[in-house]
């Protein structure tokens, strides 16, 4: 942006102080207000405040015959404050800050650059015009809040781009380009950064006349094209309220007087900001960014530029993909010629068409990684496997390199144990498949250093992923949590219930999809592997159901085999109830003398909170988890767990003392071993663990 020294700056009629977030200045008749409230913008009381008082000063000045509307950071105006939320939000409200600008006599153009999204993204609508540099990205994401726009957004954005874009971009929370939004006709053109003020003052010198939004004829789109776009949009939001109402909004908004629209957007604006569901996302954003923070450490990380995975099967290469995505140069190693000539045709397929990713370098010879930077270990979850490559790396590349250990359940502090410098192993564990599920688990080992977890939290900010700091611990948080819910949904199959049954009351409770045929999708002999694994230090008094073992015995894998808990006939991707797992239920129970009988769907749903809040309270007393907020993050980011609960804690936490006690008492009395912790409640106590678990994350327990 180019340097304010030498413009004339209008200052009489304006208050000062030492702390001004707006700033205006006027240069031969154009008045540039400039935000400035570090790190990025963000829209506070004080910026509104003080961006209003900016506007009513100058629609008094004759000689201003244009305004630009600038940023003097790296970012426009990155959003609301979503602090603000949780409260009555203070006067000036933004809606009253964008009608002044709209009320202004002169042209008003914004100069967009960095994050425009929001409320931001909002008050460039307000403007007259909108010039974007090439780093700009808008988006309107209040959806993922629970919420919707409620300064204009479901109002002015379609009159710009139409309708289905419209609801596209508000119903999807997306991010676009500046390219992407000179396309749909959002900005008006897109400059290079160094140019933008120049570029901005010019256009604004070069509007005769006001150009409000408001005031323009909406683009026409065919009605097929509307109704793609609303069906879309229902897919997106599974239903969700707010989804629903935006799209509503928007389609009626450009047949209405837009005063009227207006007034009805800020309206379902305060009503859902106020909802369960909005308040619950709060805490989830708010949880991420706690999360987040705990990655981080004092000391410097390794610059990133090349990253290495050793194994190249479907994790491998999956991680490829997603490093590579990131623009990071990679290297695959395989020590199998078939697995990663497989490996090669997958990642060739995965590159879309003009992609400018990082290069993609693929090899058998592990000396070929000795250049990178961080190496990722994806090769088969076995302890010997892990020792043995890490092992090799070790005497590979240099010592400044670090190693991450993508491993699910191995203890990393015995892995470590066998390197030269352990300190700079830690383990990094992305959830299935890699590419799309944004989950990260940064395990520190009792050897970590800081360096080596400050070079993976700065690698998980650059892949894009939603990362949670974690200490060793069978299964970590994520895995070790879904253990209990597994475990106990094979006893109340044992007890009674169908397969099929408690599926359909978890996806009631909002899940995409239930525990068994989660497991038929990713494959019975995973967890197999490890039930075998374990079967050594395993108490022969704790229950154990040997439905799952006896279906991979009989070589029913799950969807790649054709049957599992579901059959799948003809190929199908839907499983259907099995007479097969019908009769090998029946034998079990038969074989302990359980006499099954029928189970509503809030009974399964409360069991299995209850048997997760166990785990839960396990993972955190234990100091696996830093904190309880990071368990919602990791089920919801990873697990699809509901985020319009808030996370399996925070769901408990608004339930009832004498439902969690039901709950909690019937998980111990499906296994008292298992569930031990939960003990205290069969006898009316709440387990002290449990009880610091939810006051954690606002239960009102105590």
């Amino acid at each position: 942006m180019p340097t304010q020294i030498g413009w004339f700056e209008s200052r009489s009629r304006m208050r000062h102080h030492a702390m001004a977030v707006v700033t205006t200045l006027v240069r031969s008749g154009v008045a540039i207000i400039t935000l400035d409230s570090p790190p990025v913008n963000i829209g506070n009381s004080t910026l509104r405040r003080e961006l209003l008082a900016a506007v009513e000063i100058v629609a008094t000045m004759p000689e201003v015959r244009a305004v630009v509307l600038a940023s003097g950071l790296p970012d426009f105006y990155a959003g609301s404050d979503i602090k603000e939320f949780d409260h009555p939000v203070e006067a000036p409200r933004l809606p009253a800050v964008i009608a002044a600008l709209e009320a202004l006599p002169c042209p008003v153009v914004a100069a967009l650059t960095g994050f425009v999204l929001g409320g931001g993204l909002e008050v460039t609508l307000g403007c007259d015009a909108r010039i974007a540099d090439s780093t700009a990205m808008m988006g309107l994401p209040e959806v993922t809040l629970g919420i919707l726009p409620g300064a204009g957004g479901t109002v002015r954005l379609p009159r710009l781009v139409g309708v289905a874009a419209a609801i596209d971009l508000i119903s999807s929370g997306r991010h676009i380009t500046a390219e992407e939004a000179l396309r749909l006709g959002l900005v008006d053109s897109v400059v290079p950064p160094d140019t933008l003020l120049d570029s901005a003052i010019s256009a604004a010198r070069a509007l005769a006349s006001k150009r409000r939004t408001l005031d323009l004829i909406p683009p026409v789109d065919p009605p097929a094209r509307i109704e793609r776009a609303i069906e879309k949009a229902a897919g997106r939001g599974r239903a969700r309220p707010n989804v629903t109402r935006a799209v509503g909004l928007i389609v009626g908004s450009v047949t209405c007087d837009p005063a009227d629209a207006l007034v009805l957007e800020r309206q379902a604006f305060d009503e859902l900001r106020s909802s369960t569901e909005a308040i619950n996302l709060r805490y989830l954003f708010f949880a991420t960014k706690a999360a987040a923070k705990g990655l981080r450490t004092a000391a410097t990380g390794a610059r990133l530029s090349h990253i290495g995975i050793a194994g190249a099967g479907t994790m491998g290469s999956s991680i490829a993909q997603v490093c590579r995505t990131a623009g990071f140069a990679v290297t695959l190693f395989d020590s199998n010629p078939a697995v990663l000539e497989r490996a090669t045709i997958s990642l060739a397929q995965a590159r879309p068409e003009q992609a400018t990713d990082g290069a993609m370098t693929m090899t058998l010879n592990a000396q070929d990684l000795a250049t990178v930077d961080v190496i990722i270990d994806a090769v088969f979850e076995d302890m010997q496997v892990k020792k043995d490559l890490l092992g090799l790396l070790e005497s590979v590349v240099s010592s400044t390199v670090v190693l991450a250990s993508n491993t699910s359940y191995l203890n990393l502090d015995e892995i470590s144990q066998g390197l030269r410098r352990p300190e700079r192993l830690a383990g990094f564990h992305f959830f299935n498949p890699a590419d799309k599920n944004p989950l990260v688990e940064v395990i520190r080992t009792r050897f970590t250093d800081d360096a080596t977890a400050s070079t993976l939290a700065a690698l998980v900010r650059t892949l894009g992923k939603t990362g949670v700091p974690a200490r060793v611990g069978e299964g970590f948080i994520g895995n070790r949590i879904y253990t209990d819910y597994r475990a106990q949904a094979e006893f109340l199959v044992e007890e009674g219930a169908a397969p099929h049954d408690v599926d359909a009351a978890m996806v009631a409770l909002g899940l995409p999809i239930g525990v068994f045929a989660v497991s038929d999708m990713s494959g019975l002999d995973i967890a197999w592997a490890r039930r075998k694994r374990l079967s050594g230090s395993r108490n022969p008094l704790e229950r154990y159901v040997t439905i799952a073992d006896t279906l991979c015995e009989q070589g029913h894998l799950g969807t790649k085999t054709g049957e599992g808990w579901y059959a799948y006939p003809d190929g199908a991707k839907r499983g259907i109830p099995s007479e097969n797992t019908a009769k090998i239920i029946a034998e079990s129970r038969a074989a302990q003398s359980i006499t099954p009988r029928l189970f509503t769907s809030a009974e399964i749903q409360q069991r299995i909170i209850c048997s997760m809040l166990v785990g839960a309270a396990e993972v955190l007393a234990s100091g696996v988890a830093q904190r309880a907020s990071d368990i919602d993050v990791v089920m919801t980011a990873g697990f699809a767990f509901p985020k319009a609960l808030g996370g399996p804690i925070r769901f408990a936490a608004a339930q009832s003392p004498t439902w969690l006690m039901e709950g909690l008492t019937a998980s111990h009395q499906s296994c008292p071993l298992t569930f031990a912790l939960a003990r205290p409640a069969t006898t009316g106590v709440m387990p002290a663990e449990v009880v610091a678990l939810l006051t954690a994350v606002g239960s009102p327990l105590s």
